[in-house]
This record gives C-alpha cells, structure tokens and sequence, in this order.
C-alpha cells in the first residue's frame, strides 16, 4: 500500500487495537482513501492479511465505524475463506451480491473457500448465472438457463473471473507483465454457447457436483475443455483433483477425460494438481490410470 497506510498496516498486521485506534483518530480518511499499489483499502489488507489474528473484528470494527468501504471486503473475505469477517461485514451492510458483475458468491466459488460459499448462501445471495448453479450444483437451476430447444436463456450469463475485463485489468494494481497476462488471457475468451457451458462444466467439477457435471455434459459441456475464466486454465479433471474430489476424478475419467492434458498456466497433468493439493491418494491413482494399474 502507499506510504501513508503503512503505520496503520503495521498496527494491523501486528494486531495492535489501540495504535490503529489511535491512527484512525488521528487521521480518520485512512479507513475510506484508496491506495495505489498492493492492498486498496485498509480493511481489505485486514481481510487478507489479518486472517488468522485472534482480534481481527476488533480491529475491523476501528475501520468500519470511521466509514470504510464493506463490499470489496466481502469479496476478499471469499478468496480467502474468511468467514468470520465476512459475517461481520454482512452484519455491517455490506452488499450480499456485490456492487454488480463479479459476485462475493463468485469468488467464493473460484477459490474454493467453502466456509463462506456456505454462508453465502444461508444468507441468501443470489444465484445469478449458470456459473454459480453449477458450482453449487443445483441442477434445478441449470435446467433453468436453458431454453427447451437446448439455447442458453441470457440470464446464464457470460465468463467472468475476479479481475474484471480490459480496463479493469488496466488500471489494476498488477505490474506490467501480470496485467499483459492478464489482458492476453481475457481477450482469448469467446462467450459462444459451447464457452460457456464448458466454463460452468469446470465449476461443478471442482466442487464436485456430478449430477451437475453429467447435466452440463448432456447439454453438450466438453470434458476435456479448457474454458475460459481462470487464470490457472485447466480441464474439469484438474480442478477435481486440485480439491480432492476423487468420486469425481473416476467419473471423469470414465466419461473420457484425457489424464494425460497438461493445464495452460504451469504445464502440469491432473496427477500434478492432485499433489499440488495435498491428495497423494488421487495423485497416486492417476498416475496408475497412466500405467492400466488402477488402485
């Protein structure tokens, strides 16, 4: 963040209650400015980088009361999984839905944070697109986005992400290179039928929904595309693996997924998401499809 948010960053990263009251006294416009670089606000930065400090809504409510910003946060709250600030937020007012486009629920499905996709929901957020009824896997509402001659109704929306499109990327706080990558990836995009089911096709997988993966691949979802919509690009059998979903992962790979796809962003095949994620088990089983020897 700027230099002016600094001494504030400390007493937060530090847990200190009375030095940010102080600061906030002292300066009430720290809880409201934006900054230029890294964090844009000081309850944002609170959010991300005070996650696991024992005072954390204390020292939220310090900012809140000198009138910061809620629903960024609430959308931060979903990348990390930060539950209790996210109820906390709501609590204050913050906009369940977001301030249009990109939803709290969105992100909170991108990023596999559960605690607050669940919160989310109990709280009523709204399941706007086919994106979230695919991630959430209720195929009562896919069904929905879907004309009976199999065309996509408009309220199933268009590919999204947490970055936002062309300007928003530009005026980002990322350096020259990540907004280039960015940018190549957003403008790569098509928002045809077929881009769209396979984005929403990837969401059911990773949160391992197959009543909604086998809804999706009947309505003519590719199992092994790599829709856009993600910076880390891979097919439905990555994100399953990544997340431990290993029902899933057999599924897949008995609908015809290709255990061999190298994702888009680092190269590596499902069994290397599976171990990136912690799951040595669904690794070790892909790695003996490879070989015919199925554990």
């Amino acid at each position: 963040m700027d230099a002016k948010f600094h001494p504030a960053m400390v007493a937060i990263k530090t847990g200190d209650l009375e030095r940010l009251r102080e600061l906030i006294r002292q300066d009430p416009t720290l809880a409201t400015s934006r900054s230029s670089t890294s964090h844009p606000t000081l309850l944002q930065c609170l959010v991300l980088s005070g996650k696991d400090l024992p005072n954390k809504l204390e020292l939220a409510k310090v900012l809140i009361a000198a009138g910061a910003e809620l629903s960024g946060p609430l959308g931060a709250c979903g990348s990390c999984d930060n539950v209790e600030m996210a109820e906390l937020l709501l609590d204050c007012g913050a906009a369940i839905n977001g301030l249009g486009g990109w939803s709290p629920l969105e992100e909170a499905l991108y990023w596999n944070s559960g605690r607050v996709v669940d919160l989310l929901v109990r709280r009523g957020a709204s399941i706007q697109n086919l994106r979230i009824a695919a991630g959430l896997g209720r195929t009562d509402l896919i069904e929905r986005f879907f004309n009976s001659d199999g065309t996509l109704k408009p309220e199933a929306g268009t590919i999204n992400w947490p970055w936002g499109d062309l300007h928003v990327i530009q005026n980002s706080n990322f350096d020259p290179a990540g907004k280039q990558q960015l940018a190549a990836k957003f403008s790569s995009w098509t928002n045809d039928r077929q881009s769209i089911i396979n984005n929403a096709f990837v969401y059911a997988c990773m949160h391992g929904h197959m009543d909604a993966a086998n809804l999706l691949l009947e309505e003519g979802a590719q199992v092994n595309a790599i829709p856009g919509g993600f910076d880390y690009s891979g097919t439905g059998l990555h994100y399953a693996a990544l997340n431990g979903h290993r029902a899933m992962v057999e599924f897949l790979i008995q609908r015809g997924a290709d255990i061999h796809m190298k994702d888009e962003k680092v190269g590596a095949s499902p069994a290397g998401w599976a171990d990136y994620g912690g799951h040595p088990e669904i690794r070790d089983y892909l790695n003996a499809s490879e070989t015919g020897d199925l554990l």
